[in-house]
């Protein structure tokens, strides 16, 4: 997540992110566009809490069908793309 230059490669790197992620609480993840491609709005809502709020944006590079790279920003981005801050 920028500004950290932090680079995962294969499931077996991105295994335990998605262990700690579901650790985290509920998530709801929106379709949005950037720069022509498919991206997700993430929305966290944590042990309780009432509402989901923004959390981050994943830009996902797309080759041969298969996601090839995801680029994440924080959800500073989120108004700029017209999104909601929770939900």
């Amino acid at each position: 997540m920028p500004p950290n230059p932090w680079v995962f490669e294969g499931a077996e790197a991105i295994g335990p992110l998605m262990e700690n992620a579901a650790a985290m609480g509920d998530w709801r993840l929106f379709p949005v566009a950037a720069n022509r491609m498919p991206a997700a709005a993430s929305y966290l809502r944590r042990p309780g809490d009432s509402q989901f709020r923004a959390f981050k944006l994943d830009v996902m590079r797309v080759e041969a069908g298969l996601i090839a790279e995801i680029t994440t920003f924080n959800a500073a981005l989120f108004p700029a793309f017209g999104l909601a801050l929770t939900r």
